[in-house]
């Protein structure tokens, strides 16, 4: 099945490595920089630096060398969004650390994460896909 012209193996298989970063980065968000932000504030702005790092490196690793263009970098930061915030804001915040608020407010609380987080994911994509397809067009890659 082809969304845009790639198939899902082109969209994923070829940047799995930073998408399984990504993961590993948002579960010692949960495990490591939490525990740690009394003492070390700065965790969890590294932890949340470096998952979007490794967005911005997808993405340039797409558009550089599987010539992604605008549709195919928007689907890719839906996906993305869908695997690392996804996983974050439904498995990690349900099932492994639960809000201690009551629970008539936790589905809001829940959508209201991934959205925040599907938002800073779709735009960094966006940003950095169009910075490369625009250089890539310019012939400066």
């Amino acid at each position: 099945m082809k969304i845009f012209g790639k198939t899902f193996k082109e969209y994923l298989w070829t940047v799995k490595y930073y998408i399984l970063i990504s993961v590993m980065v948002v579960i010692s968000q949960y495990y490591i920089a939490a525990p740690l932000s009394d003492r070390y504030p700065f965790l969890l702005n590294l932890t949340q630096a470096l998952w979007a790092l490794m967005v911005a490196l997808a993405v340039m690793k797409l558009v550089k060398k599987h010539d992604f263009n605008m549709k195919n970098v928007i689907f890719v930061g839906v996906l993305f969004s869908i695997i690392i915030h996804g996983s974050k804001a439904f498995f990690f915040r349900i099932f492994l650390f639960p809000y201690s608020i009551p629970a008539e407010q936790v589905p809001a609380q829940l959508i209201g994460k991934f959205l925040y987080g599907s938002f800073l994911v779709m735009v960094i994509a966006i940003v950095i896909g169009a910075v490369f397809i625009y250089a890539k067009k310019k012939r400066f890659l």
